[in-house]
């Protein structure tokens, strides 16, 4: 299997986040370099889903807005 190309990086972490990132990678035998990594993922993930929901959320206000601005020139069509 070939090793993924990497980069690398220095960090300093809280002792106590080390020691959970420490025991992350002894309990699932890979490196903390791993255990980083996918945190980062998920981090990464999780604040890419807020944002869009977020979004949805704004959009959704602009839709009411819309709307309501339309309603009443639909109403207007309707009645003729």
């Amino acid at each position: 299997m070939e090793r993924e190309n990497r980069a690398k990086l220095s960090v300093t972490v809280n002792p106590n986040l080390y020691h959970v990132i420490t025991q992350h990678a002894e309990r699932e035998k890979v490196s903390k370099s791993r255990v980083v990594e996918e945190a980062v993922r998920l981090w990464e993930k999780s604040r890419l889903a807020l944002l869009a929901k977020e979004g949805y959320q704004k959009m959704g206000r602009e839709d009411v807005r819309d709307a309501e601005a339309y309603l009443p020139a639909l109403s207007d069509l309707l009645e003729d």
